[in-house]
């Protein structure tokens, strides 16, 4: 087999513009052997032009409502549906890929665990929402959050010990299942919120409750299913992550690293 160059070769389709276009000799026989400007990238697979697929991730990076980017798009529901939720698992993948523990000697850590969503009685049905167990860490803003089903000891330690490094002062208030804390090589001091905002040391958690704040405040008022939360979440750190950079800038980067062509 002989190599050739690859060329790129303009097209009128709404793949680009563009075409990688290489021939090869095989056997004594020449080949055409096209790919797609495309391929092994954040635009593959979709039907919408490379402008469209900008705009629509400029616009969402700037945290318009999906009904407006849909609407200046000329897009229908589902696509604006499928490329918010392709936009969120993104920042999803790119947070796990990034992910490291907190926290360490001398730093401290605010945990806490929260419900999101409202509890809704209609006659018989109770829809509970769900549990998130997070932490900050103060000066920083590095941060975790994670949808647990339970807010037992038996569940929200293992997550702890995975994202927090031992030697950690965490402050947390009294929560019954964070008992054992200092039996796993971290400090641990408490505040009992339902008596005070501020122990006696002057430690408090109201950065963590703020955190969930604005967590809250980020979702979908219409609520969210259960098996797209984590991405909703994701996103809400991904920008508390970024905040104050160029998000657009941030996206792309982290696109290429996801989307890297082989």
């Amino acid at each position: 087999m002989l190599r050739s160059e690859v060329k790129l070769i303009e097209c009128n389709d709404r793949s680009g513009g563009y075409k990688w276009e290489r021939r090869r000799q095989i056997n004594n026989k020449r080949h055409k052997v096209e790919k797609s400007v495309r391929a092994g990238s954040w635009f593959e697979k979709c039907n919408m032009t490379l402008e469209e697929i900008l705009k629509f991730t400029y616009w969402w990076c700037r945290d318009l409502d999906q009904a407006q980017i849909k609407h200046e798009l000329g897009i229908s529901s589902n696509i604006a549906i499928d490329w918010d939720m392709f936009c969120r698992e993104s920042c999803e993948v790119t947070l796990e890929n990034q992910s490291e523990k907190l926290g360490g000697e001398g730093n401290v850590l605010q945990i806490d665990e929260s419900k999101f969503g409202t509890r809704k009685y209609h006659r018989s049905h109770r829809a509970e929402g769900q549990w998130v167990f997070g932490g900050i860490e103060d000066g920083t803003r590095k941060s975790f959050m994670v949808a647990v089903d339970k807010r037992d000891e038996e569940t929200l330690l293992p997550v702890l010990k995975k994202w927090i490094q031992p030697g950690t002062l965490i402050i947390s208030d009294c929560w019954k299942a964070f008992i054992n804390i200092e039996k796993h090589g971290y400090k641990h001091s408490k505040v009992n919120r339902s008596k005070e905002f501020v122990n006696e040391v002057g430690e408090h958690t109201n950065r963590i409750e703020g955190h969930w704040r604005q967590a809250k405040a980020k979702l979908p008022s219409f609520g969210v299913k259960k098996c797209l939360f984590s991405s909703h979440i994701a996103e809400f750190m991904w920008r508390y992550m970024h905040k104050g950079e160029d998000l657009f800038s941030c996206f792309l980067k982290d696109a290429k690293m996801l989307y890297r062509c082989k």
